[in-house]
């Protein structure tokens, strides 16, 4: 429960339960996490000491149980080797291949033979069941068992057709005997062995040993015995997958057992022929281990119930359990006195921060400590965070005004001094370096001017800084300044050593041009200076830089000037174009040759462009000068363009001279039309340039309007309004409002004028009219426009 604490002491000290445990809540916390860390500690290790005993019980009892298959499996391997020695030895013995190879049939040999055969294997085998003896020549069966004359079905299958027969691998079968004249089933395991000559061929003769199956069931009949009180059994599964039954199990258990085992072996095909599983029957869980017997074919089988296994951890999971309760005791004993130690720091701090903040009468709800703290944290945070903006604000400030000094000003500053401004401002350049200035020129400012707001241009200008200064960082160390005019300068520091820097910065500048193009679909054009080693001598680099720049009128818009760029006009010892061009140019103009005015103005330029810049400008004006003397001796009227009046606005205010170049074409074609009312393409960007100057040099006055425009520009209101309309897309009371609305913008924020002061500066009589433009346009009251706008200031 969140609880106040005010000023008041008494009322701090008399807080109740719930306030208590809100202010006492992380310590509770750190109690009880302690306590179930121990906990689940001591549970999780007791859970593996647990279930590693289940796992080591069952691998001890299958390595018991598999020690009781091998006692069996080694007895039948015995059993086995010892039927297949004595087979070996019957089928080579004398009396049996006289009986097995007989021409003629004699009773009384048969017998004779039978009688020592029958009496030499008994003796040393009391298992043996009886022995046959197949020839082939008399296609009879002589068996020293019950008849004599025993046909084994086998061993005629085997012969009459192309069954194979295994040898010397023993057969659990029933062969089935007569008493009192009823059958019943005799089971016995039979070893086969013959001879045949080729592959495919049947043999002269067979002997066939039949062992009783008693010595192996009476052997697994004892272990069951045995293991009967435990619920253990062991099993027999022959060749063909069925049981050596001793009649003494339950059917339904083997029923089970032999399908699960068969299921366990489709489901690993790849686990070994030794190995155990569990299963489950009627609620009770078995562990079965099982073994192959290889040289038979079968398979051993011993169940265990799994509970029998492990009735001997019971005991050992109570000592668990009893474990286990007794360190949830000691866990919270150790945890109280753990936390106490730990929070004891953590609680005077907490005491002693709600103390201060009570004597200062600050209320804070209090759910725990480190809400609490977290809260004063953040509280704190946002008043250092405001008065490091402020603080970095004013670092931005002086850093700009000692960046501008620079290269304004000569100035003379002793080393410390200077290492101490460039640390305190945090001014990036290298000290001990070369400098150079890389000034930026906006191209078309003019039109800049019209298109963006001030706020606009101000972040276009600080959108060039960055991207170029960003780009720049790739290879050299630069600050950036904003002049505010139609330039930004980088100051960057050169590495002595780098004697091609201007190459290098001209690529960069190339690339600054693209992106700034790119986001802000406006040039610039870009001016590098001379590198020196003396900091104090960047403001000559600064004037080398301004001066190279007014070469963007010969090298055009986004040119990228060096003093090895301009070196041959700076150089140039001619100061004007040819004579012989000015006399052809007024030849073609007074016999009105067209292609030979525009070749020969091409001339001019080209030659034009081989002068320095002021010797440019004066041959600039000599050829408008020229132009225009021609036309009045030819009497033509002179278009727009080229009167005295509008020289300088649409001549000498172009940046490159390939815009005068087209201005002075353009406005020779106009001149030798004889009607100007149609209004070409060119005079109309002159009208509509003319109407817009005066707009900007005269919204002050209030009586600024359309009517007063067209009364001046001596053109009818309808003709002025759809020329202008058609060329800008906006009209002329459209442009008057929100020309004089930005203005108004702009002394929001600068000037601490009225808003009635403003409407009137911007002239605008009406305050009710210019609050509802106003706010029309910027979705605010010029109060608020102003308020916000002085905020972002203040953030940035």
């Amino acid at each position: 429960m969140p609880v106040s604490f005010t000023s008041n002491k008494g009322e701090y000290e008399g807080m109740n339960i719930k306030s208590f445990l809100g202010a006492k809540a992380y310590f509770i916390k750190m109690v009880l996490w302690i306590s179930m860390a121990i906990l689940i500690l001591v549970v999780v290790l007791s859970t593996v000491v647990y279930i590693n005993s289940q796992n080591l019980l069952v691998k001890n009892e299958y390595a018991a149980n598999q020690k009781i298959l091998f006692q069996v499996k080694y007895n039948m391997s015995f059993m086995d080797q010892t039927i297949t020695n004595l087979s070996k030895f019957l089928y080579l013995n004398s009396d049996v291949t006289a009986i097995m190879y007989a021409k003629n049939e004699d009773m009384i040999e048969v017998s004779r033979h039978l009688t020592k055969v029958v009496s030499s294997v008994t003796s040393a085998i009391p298992y043996i069941h009886s022995v046959g003896i197949y020839n082939r020549n008399l296609d009879q069966t002589y068996s020293s068992g019950f008849p004599l004359f025993f046909k084994d079905q086998m061993l005629y299958e085997f012969i009459n057709s192309d069954q194979a027969l295994p040898k010397l691998k023993p057969i659990f079968r029933d062969i089935k005997k007569l008493v009192n004249g009823v059958t019943e089933p005799e089971y016995v395991f039979s070893y086969f062995i013959y001879e045949t000559l080729s592959s495919g061929a049947k043999p002269d003769g067979v002997v066939v040993i039949n062992v009783k199956p008693e010595w192996l069931l009476e052997n697994i009949k004892q272990i069951n015995m045995i293991d009967k009180q435990k619920g253990d059994n062991v099993f027999i599964l022959d060749q063909a997958g069925e049981y050596l039954d001793d009649g003494t199990n339950d059917p339904a258990i083997k029923n089970w057992l032999k399908t699960d085992f068969l299921a366990n072996k489709t489901a690993h095909p790849q686990a070994e022929r030794d190995g155990f599983f569990q299963s489950k029957r009627g609620g009770t869980q078995y562990l079965v281990t099982y073994t192959n017997v290889d040289n038979t074919g079968m398979t051993l089988l011993k169940t265990q119930p799994v509970l029998e296994i492990y009735k001997y951890i019971n005991s050992l999971r109570t000592s668990i359990i009893i474990i286990t309760l007794i360190f949830l005791v000691m866990a919270l004993v150790i945890s109280i006195s753990i936390s106490r130690k730990i929070y004891r720091p953590f609680g005077k701090l907490v005491n002693s921060i709600m103390l201060d903040r009570i004597r200062r009468s600050d209320k804070d709800d209090v759910v725990d400590e480190i809400s609490y703290l977290n809260t004063v944290y953040r509280q704190s945070m946002e008043m250092l965070d405001h008065f490091d903006k402020e603080k970095v604000q004013y670092k931005d400030v002086m850093k700009h005004y000692w960046l501008s000094r620079l290269i304004t000003e000569s100035l003379s500053i002793g080393r410390a001094e200077l290492e101490s401004i460039f640390k305190e401002m945090r001014i990036s350049l290298v000290r001990d370096a070369s400098f150079a200035i890389c000034l930026l020129k906006i191209d078309n400012y003019k039109e800049f001017q019209h298109a963006f707001h001030a706020k606009d241009k101000d972040t276009i200008r600080f959108a060039m800084i960055n991207i170029a200064s960003e780009i720049m960082a790739k290879k050299y160390p630069n600050e950036g300044l904003d002049m505010k005019d139609d330039h930004v300068v980088l100051i960057v520091s050169i590495p002595e050593e780098d004697e091609h820097f201007q190459s290098h910065i001209h690529a960069l500048i190339k690339e600054a041009q693209e992106n700034v193009s790119r986001f802000f679909k406006i040039s610039f054009t870009a001016s590098i200076s001379e590198k020196t080693s003396h900091i104090q001598e960047l403001n000559s680099m600064y004037n080398q830089a301004l001066d190279q720049a007014m070469y963007r009128l010969l090298l055009g818009h986004s040119s990228v000037i060096t003093y090895e760029t301009i070196k041959k006009n700076v150089e140039s010892k001619k100061t004007g174009y040819s004579r012989n061009y000015e006399e052809w140019l007024v030849e073609a103009m007074k016999l009105s040759k067209t292609e030979a005015k525009e070749e020969v103005l091409g001339n001019i330029f080209e030659e034009v462009g081989t002068l320095n810049y002021h010797n440019a400008l004066v041959s600039i004006i000599r050829l408008v000068d020229k132009v225009i003397e021609t036309l009045e001796e030819m009497k033509v009227t002179t278009a727009p363009s080229l009167h005295i009046s509008s020289i300088s606005r649409n001549i000498l205010e172009m940046e490159t001279i390939a815009e005068i170049h087209q201005i002075i074409v353009g406005a020779l074609q106009d001149s030798f039309k004889k009607d100007f009312q149609g209004h070409t393409t060119k005079l109309n960007y002159f009208l509509v340039d003319a109407v817009t100057e005066y707009i900007q040099n005269h919204y002050q006055d209030p009586s600024l309007s359309l009517t007063s425009i067209a009364s001046i520009m001596k053109i009818s209101t309808r003709n002025l309004s759809k020329t202008y309309k058609e060329a800008t897309h906006i009209s002329i009371p459209d442009y008057i409002n929100e020309f004089r609305l930005t203005k108004a913008a702009d002394l929001l924020i600068q000037d601490d004028l009225s808003v009635y002061e403003i409407a009137e500066k911007v002239g605008i009589l009406n305050e009710t009219y210019f609050f509802s433009m106003f706010k029309k346009k910027y979705k605010v009251t010029p109060k608020e426009y102003a308020l916000r706008r002085n905020m972002i200031n203040l953030i940035q």
